[in-house]
C-alpha cells in the first residue's frame, strides 16, 4: 500500500528508517515490535471494519484515561486508539492477535524493554 504525504502523520514523513524484526514463536512466523515499557502503542485501523486486538495471555493493555487493565481492544472503522503497558503487567513480552472482520488474523509480538 503506497501511502500520500496527507495520509501521514508528520512523524512518518520524517522517520526515516524502519527496521521490521521476524521471528518463529511455538512455529509460527511473528512480526516482533520493540517498546519501552514507558511507551506507547497506537493502532490505526484504515479499514471500513472493526480491528480487533486480543491478547494470547494477560492484560498488557491500559487504555488513556482507564485504570484496569485489558486483554481486547476494538478499534472502530477508519479509527485509532493508543494505549500503553499496564503498570502491573511483568511479563517481558507478550503476543496478540489482529483482526479486521473475517478476515484471517494477524499473530505479532510486542517486546517488551524494561531497561
Amino acid at each position: 500500500m503506497t501511502l500520500t504525504p496527507e495520509e501521514t502523520t508528520a512523524e512518518e514523513r520524517t522517520t526515516r528508517d524502519r527496521n521490521i524484526h521476524v521471528d518463529v514463536r511455538n512455529g509460527k512466523t511473528m512480526t516482533r515490535h520493540r517498546m519501552g515499557y514507558l511507551g506507547e502503542l497506537r493502532f490505526r485501523n484504515w479499514s471500513s471494519e472493526p480491528l480487533v486486538i486480543t491478547a494470547t495471555a494477560g492484560q498488557p493493555f491500559k487504555e488513556s484515561g482507564c485504570n484496569d487493565a485489558v486483554g481486547e481492544l476494538t478499534i472502530p472503522p477508519n479509527g485509532e486508539k493508543t494505549v500503553t503497558i499496564h503498570e502491573a503487567y511483568g511479563a517481558e513480552e507478550f503476543s496478540y492477535s489482529a483482526r479486521i472482520g473475517a478476515s484471517e488474523p494477524e499473530d505479532p509480538i510486542v517486546i517488551i524493554d524494561r531497561r
